[in-house]
């Protein structure tokens, strides 16, 4: 199935596996855009062009993107209009990189409309996500990992870190992590598959943010899973701004929230 490629990846994408790289395509900003094998399906990701190891890395996760069209039927293609994570990835102020969701800016003929709307965080697709990190990890030398994730990629991150021993730090922004309230919420049909809400605590240092002035993820109904899932030394904020603006201006900000890394 063909996914339309926005600008950004319409050079030629590279196929990764977790130690190699073949074909690398330099971004004008630094970056490199390419693909990693993740459980045998491809997700896009980017991160910067140079090669000196890092200790920790950040991995910002994007986003649902077009899941559904005006009407409420299944889009044709999720890529998003605006990549937010790819945009916060840029904006973080130390070693980062960026993942894609699902069928988002790649050619996967596994792709089917469920991956994107019903079953965007089913088990298959959590797996998928940590594979790539821990390929995005062998890339860079990292030892540890902060996972980023806004709106959608907010609860996929939560996801994974759950599955991690090697969680440096956890942060979620405008992320729907009661997925059961947060559908009931806005009178949605449920999602078939995991909720953060169903994990236990999360032992890693986390800052969750959702906007004040948010409608699509409404505070009231995550923040008591995001206060669960974050203990009692997690910090659990609302801060004045909209679901997809203006949190790539405050990255520098929300990084010093979360605090140096172990």
């Amino acid at each position: 199935m063909w996914r339309r490629l926005t600008p950004l990846f319409l050079a030629p994408l590279l196929i990764a596996s977790p130690v190699a790289a073949r074909h690398v395509h330099p971004l004008d900003d630094g970056w490199m855009r390419f693909e990693v094998a993740a459980a045998g399906r491809p997700l896009a990701a980017a991160m910067p062009s140079a090669d000196t190891p890092v200790e920790i890395l950040t991995i910002v996760i994007e986003g649902d993107g077009q899941a559904h069209d005006r009407h409420g039927r299944a889009s044709a293609n999720p890529t998003p209009l605006r990549a937010v994570g790819l945009d916060l990835a840029k904006a973080w102020p130390g070693p980062a990189a960026w993942l894609g969701r699902s069928c988002q800016f790649v050619e996967d003929v596994a792709c089917e409309a469920a991956h994107w709307t019903t079953h965007r965080f089913s088990s298959e697709a959590v797996a998928m996500t940590d594979a790539a990190v821990s390929a995005l990890m062998a890339r860079a030398g990292a030892e540890k990992v902060v996972l980023v994730g806004w709106s959608g990629g907010g609860v996929m991150a939560a996801l994974v870190a759950a599955r991690r021993d090697d969680l440096a730090g956890l942060v979620t922004i405008a992320a729907p992590l009661d997925v059961g309230a947060w559908t009931a919420s806005r009178g949605l049909s449920p999602l078939q598959g995991l909720d953060p809400a169903d994990l236990p605590p999360i032992a890693a240092p986390q800052l969750h943010l959702t906007g004040a002035f948010d409608p699509v993820v409404r505070p009231a109904a995550v923040k008591r899973t995001a206060r669960r899932l974050a203990g009692p030394q997690g910090q659990v904020e609302t801060w004045r701004e909209r679901h997809e603006c203006c949190w790539t201006a405050r990255a520098g900000e929300i990084a010093a929230r979360l605090g140096p890394q172990p």
